[in-house]
């Protein structure tokens, strides 16, 4: 048989490849937890934007585009396949993928070529399971007994939840998460998750912000040890490294925490610069201790200029923010 398996980025893939499990690999390689996904988009020209964005405006955005090419190529070949297996876990950016990739296959006749999907979010003996990408090759294979298929409701669902995520507007994620989401049982824990990234109703600031902020002033100062404390909060770990640190960043230029020395700097492979990266040292400055202790808010002091899914935040005029005590969206001037 020929066999393509599917997973979320190049860890997972790479045991894939060393396990028996059969078959050529194709990694997801997009953190959807941010940036844009505006809808109406083809997966192609989407593909485009998410590859500009990820390399930054001042980045030749060449190789990164020629790598989303391959990989839509990739999966627009998939009806030559006998079998097709998705790979995934729990977490909010394994949930965003899973949403994407059926929405495709919702509308893609495979003919004779079975579907069928892995998701999970416990493994045996792994009492501190996060994800698919710490298990060995052998344990990966064994998961190949707990595939089912996927069904058309499955895509029909994911095809409604990938529609509501790229909205410009979130209350229809929010009128989605009130259905029935049974058949996807770990989208509804997600989804909500992505809803407290949303500038909180009162601090002006997401959770992730909210959850650094709270460890600086608890005594975190190296940023390196701030990111792996801010892991441990994580019910279902989906923030990477990099987004920490641009957190951490905004929060710097926001006020809220000073580093020294000034200004924040990102690490670097060089192992000097490494160094100097783990050398800085983060605290709460007198505004961040107000907007903790609620007496101020950050709404002013937070240069918004980026997406969750198919919303844009904008630093000024009115943003969405999120009331989690009422899972309430509401629009806030700024």
């Amino acid at each position: 048989m020929k066999i393509l398996n599917i997973t979320n980025g190049d860890g997972a893939a790479n045991i894939i490849k060393q396990s028996a499990v059969p078959g050529d690999v194709l990694p997801w390689r997009d953190p959807m937890h941010h940036g844009p996904f505006p809808a109406k988009l083809s997966l192609s020209e989407l593909s485009v934007l998410r590859a500009r964005y990820l390399v930054g405006p001042d980045a030749d955005p060449t190789g990164a585009e020629r790598d989303f090419q391959l990989r839509d190529r990739h999966l627009n070949a998939s009806s030559s396949y006998d079998s097709i297996v998705l790979w995934f876990e729990h977490d909010l950016l394994d949930q965003l993928q899973i949403l994407q990739i059926l929405d495709w296959f919702s509308d893609t006749k495979l003919k004779d070529t079975t579907l069928d999907m892995i998701c999970i979010d416990s493994f045996p003996g792994e009492p501190n399971f996060r994800g698919i990408g710490q298990l060995n090759a052998e344990q990966m294979a064994s998961l190949l007994k707990v595939r089912r298929p996927v069904t058309k409701k499955m895509l029909d669902l994911a095809a409604s939840g990938w529609a509501a995520f790229r909205s410009s507007d979130p209350h229809d994620l929010l009128a989605f998460l009130g259905g029935e989401l049974s058949e996807l049982p770990f989208l509804a824990a997600a989804l909500r998750r992505h809803l407290e990234e949303f500038p909180d109703v009162a601090t002006g600031l997401n959770r992730t912000e909210t959850q650094l902020l709270r460890l600086v002033g608890e005594g975190v100062h190296n940023p390196e040890h701030l990111f792996l404390r801010n892991m441990d909060m994580e019910t279902a770990l989906f923030v990477g490294d990099w987004p920490t640190y641009r957190a951490i960043d905004a929060l710097c230029n926001g006020g809220l925490v000073t580093c020294d020395p000034t200004p924040f700097s990102f690490p670097s492979l060089s192992e000097n610069e490494r160094h100097a990266f783990n050398a800085q040292r983060l605290s709460l400055t007198e505004t961040g201790r107000r907007v903790l202790d609620c007496e101020q808010d950050a709404f002013s002091l937070m240069r918004r200029d980026g997406w969750l899914g198919g919303v844009e935040l904008l630093a000024s005029g009115t943003t969405w923010t999120w009331d989690k005590a009422a899972e309430q969206l509401l629009r806030r001037e700024i």
